[in-house]
């Protein structure tokens, strides 16, 4: 099963907006999200709510995604890069949806130049369409929202925002979708983008339903250009960098 953290690798940096603008608090005090007690984490299990991913992209340098770099941890949910391994959590079961609203509730690891934290993003693979939330080594956050181009998965709107070095971070995200209607970005709880038909590259759109990803990953490898994300430095075999996911909820989008 090839999930949507190999179709990132088809970042290219000319694809960028170049747009930097800085996102503060929102307003009002955020509730606190549902946190992951009582989730059951078992590998090839699809039908549970979440589910672990262990497979291997071999143009990704060997960093393959394990599912034993996956835990929950006093309700948390942690994923973790150690050397030659990466995480991914997916939504399992009935999880795919035209209209929703997806948030969590995110710690950052420690960033390092080709360390990738997408601690919320949507996918639909068969339909080649996905929205991002992708910290990007220390080069800070990018937005970004795919489609199907001549069938083809492309990047039809980016944007970066909070840039540097956003280690140790923690943040409120959230993903509006409304299929082939609009997409909009929050940071805690202040709207950080929209996105319609009318913003993206000849108005391709998402128009499918999705279901959300949790993934921490390894940008190596001669398949990727080391001008978006930077130079991977292999770890040390002990060490283990860390991304915390505190909670999370998806709720119905108000009419």
């Amino acid at each position: 099963m090839l999930l949507a953290a190999s179709t990132a690798v088809q970042s290219v940096v000319g694809q960028a907006l170049a747009e930097s603008v800085v996102a503060g608090a929102g307003d009002a005090a955020l509730d606190k999200l549902p946190d992951w007690s009582g989730v059951k984490l078992q590998l090839w299990k699809y039908t549970n709510p979440f589910v672990p991913s262990q497979w291997s992209e071999p143009k990704l340098g060997g960093y393959d995604w394990k599912a034993a770099n996956v835990k929950i941890v006093d309700g948390a949910l942690q994923l973790s890069v150690s050397e030659k391994a990466s995480a991914e959590v997916i939504s399992g079961g009935k999880s795919d949806f035209s209209s929703a609203r997806w948030e969590v509730d995110v710690t950052l690891p420690t960033m390092k130049p080709g360390l990738i934290a997408a601690p919320l993003w949507t996918f639909n693979d068969k339909a080649h369409e996905e929205i991002d939330f992708e910290i990007v080594g220390t080069k800070g956050l990018q937005l970004t929202v795919w489609a199907d181009v001549d069938n083809q998965h492309k990047s039809v709107w980016v944007k970066w925002i909070l840039l540097g070095d956003l280690s140790g971070k923690r943040y409120r995200l959230g993903i509006e979708y409304e299929a082939g209607k609009r997409v909009a970005f929050f940071i805690d709880g202040k709207e950080a983008a929209v996105v319609t038909p009318a913003d993206t590259n000849g108005g391709a759109f998402p128009n499918h339903p999705m279901k959300p990803y949790f993934d921490l990953w390894v940008a190596a490898g001669a398949v990727m250009d080391t001008r978006w994300a930077g130079k991977w430095e292999p770890m040390a075999a002990s060490d283990r960098l860390v991304m915390t996911l505190h909670g999370y909820r998806r709720s119905d989008i108000a009419p």
